[in-house]
C-alpha cells in the first residue's frame, strides 16, 4: 500500500500543476465559424438518422444553430434535444436551465431549443486548450452568444447560486479513474458534495436529469441519491438513434418538492 501511494503522488502533483498552469495561462485565440445553413448541417448526418433529425427540426425552433454549431456540435445538440424530448416531458421555462459540466458548450443549442428559454452552462475545466490554441471557454462563449440569453460560465459549480427550473448533468465524475483520464486533480472528486449543492440550485418544482455511463456508475449514482435523501426515478437505458456514443448510458430524474 505504501509503495502505491508513493508512486501515485507525483502523478497527482503533475495533474495539479497542469491544472494551475492552464488556469493561469487562460488566454485564447478567437473562435470564428462560418455560419452554415440548417440544410447544410443536416447533410453532415448519416442517412440512417436523417428522419429523426428532420422530425426534430420540424417540431423545434433551431434558430441560432446556423451560427452556433459545427458538425460535431450539431450532432450532439440533436442528440441532447432527442433525449430531452423522449425522457424529460414538457419543459418549464419559467426560470433558466443549468447544464453542469458543459465542456465547450457544444450542445447548448439542444438544451435551449427544448425549453425555449435561456440556459447557463458551467464548466470547471473551461481553460482546457485545443491544438488551435483556442479554449473550451472561447468556444462555449461563441455558442452561448448565438443563443438568446444563454451564458457559458467558467468556474466551479459550488460557486453558483440561484434557482433553476431544470438541471442537466451528463456524466458526473463519480470515480477517480475518469477524473484522472481528463487530467483533473483528485481534490475535485466530490460527488456527494456536488450533488447536494446542485439540489439547492433547483427552484421548487424544478427537475434534475442525470445521465451516467456504464452500470457501475449507475449503481454509484443510485447510492448517492439515497444518501442525499433525494427521491430519483430510474429511467433505465437512455436510447436515441442520434447517439454518437458507443458505451450504454442510463438516466435518473428527480423533482424538487414545492415544500
Amino acid at each position: 500500500m505504501w509503495k502505491s501511494e508513493v508512486s501515485f503522488k507525483p502523478r497527482e502533483q503533475a495533474r495539479w500543476l497542469a491544472w494551475r498552469l492552464r488556469n493561469t495561462l487562460c488566454w485564447s485565440l478567437p473562435v470564428w465559424r462560418r455560419p452554415r445553413a440548417l440544410a447544410s448541417l443536416l447533410n453532415t448526418l448519416p442517412s440512417t438518422v436523417r428522419l429523426v433529425a428532420d422530425a426534430l427540426a420540424a417540431r423545434y425552433d433551431l434558430k441560432g444553430w446556423e451560427r452556433a454549431c459545427d458538425a460535431q456540435g450539431f450532432r450532439e445538440s440533436l442528440y441532447v434535444l432527442d433525449v430531452l424530448d423522449r425522457y424529460a416531458g414538457s419543459p418549464n421555462a419559467m426560470r433558466p436551465g443549468l447544464d453542469i459540466g458543459c465542456k465547450n458548450g457544444c450542445y447548448l443549442p439542444g438544451l435551449q431549443a427544448w425549453s425555449g428559454g435561456p440556459w447557463d452552462g458551467v464548466e470547471l475545466d473551461a481553460h482546457r486548450r485545443y491544438w488551435t490554441l483556442t479554449t473550451r471557454r472561447a468556444h462555449g462563449e461563441w455558442v452561448a452568444h448565438a443563443l438568446p440569453e444563454c451564458r457559458y460560465l467558467a468556474g466551479n459549480l459550488l460557486d453558483l447560486h440561484g434557482g433553476y427550473s431544470f438541471i442537466t448533468w451528463f456524466l458526473p465524475f463519480l470515480h477517480a479513474a475518469p477524473l484522472r483520464i481528463w487530467g483533473l486533480p483528485d481534490r475535485f472528486l466530490m460527488p456527494r458534495r456536488l450533488l447536494d449543492h446542485a439540489w439547492t440550485l433547483l427552484a421548487p418544482g424544478g427537475r434534475l436529469l442525470v445521465i451516467n455511463q456504464g452500470e457501475s456508475e449507475v449503481e454509484r449514482q443510485a447510492e448517492l441519491f439515497e444518501q442525499a435523501g433525494i427521491v430519483a426515478r430510474a429511467l433505465g437505458r437512455i436510447e436515441s438513434p442520434l447517439s454518437p456514443f458507443q458505451r450504454p448510458r442510463y438516466g435518473f430524474m428527480a423533482c424538487r418538492p414545492y415544500t
